[in-house]
C-alpha cells in the first residue's frame, strides 16, 4: 500500500512540474464585463455580461432586438 502511495505521489509531482511550465491564457474580455459589474458600486448599474438578463424580480428579460430577430427568422423560411 505504501508503495502505491509513492507511485501516485511521484506522478502528481511530475504533473505538477509540467503544469508550472504552462503559461496562463490571456483574460477573457467578455468575462471582464462581469468583473467590472461586480466591482461597480452604483445602484444604477446594469449587468450586460454573459448570461441571462433578469429584471428586479429575477424574471428573465428578452431584449427587444432578440424578439425582432426571432420575428425576422420566423418570417423567412430560407434561414
Amino acid at each position: 500500500m505504501a508503495a502505491l502511495r509513492g507511485v501516485s505521489c511521484g506522478r502528481i509531482r511530475s504533473m505538477s512540474s509540467w503544469y508550472r511550465q504552462v503559461e496562463p491564457a490571456p483574460k477573457d474580455p467578455i468575462l471582464g464585463v462581469t468583473e467590472a459589474f461586480l466591482a461597480d458600486h452604483s445602484p444604477d448599474k446594469v449587468n450586460v455580461g454573459v448570461g441571462a438578463y433578469r429584471d428586479d424580480n429575477g424574471k428573465p428579460v428578452v431584449l427587444e432586438c432578440v424578439r425582432e430577430a426571432e420575428r425576422r427568422i420566423a418570417g423567412n423560411m430560407n434561414m
